[in-house]
């Protein structure tokens, strides 16, 4: 099971300053997808997404991002992947918040 340290990780080499290399953009979106199914998971498994509506639309958010293709235009490719990246960061720190998960430093 991938530590939410790497999830952390994997979210951040696409906010970061310097964007992600163009030959890396199908990689970092498998492996975002993979990071929002994990997320996912826990807060199902938790229930928070029934009590709690901001969890209820980050999920909603979820399932509409990962149900995407990633775009051919490089341009619309790295906005992809920005709003997945803020998307895994916004749920991790939700999930940290209503203590499911440990915060990530």
């Amino acid at each position: 099971m991938k530590p939410l340290e790497a999830i952390a990780d994997d979210s951040g080499d696409v906010l970061d300053e310097q964007d992600p290399r163009e030959s890396e953009f199908g990689e970092i979106a498998e492996r975002l997808r993979g990071d929002l199914l994990r997320l996912v998971a826990i807060a199902n498994a938790a229930g928070v997404g029934v009590g709690d509506s901001r969890v209820c639309r980050l999920l909603q958010r979820a399932h509409t991002l990962r149900s995407e293709a990633l775009p051919d235009d490089s341009r619309q490719a790295l906005g992809h992947l920005r709003r997945t990246a803020g998307l895994v960061n916004d749920l991790l720190e939700r999930l940290a918040e209503t203590n499911i998960v440990k915060e990530v430093a």
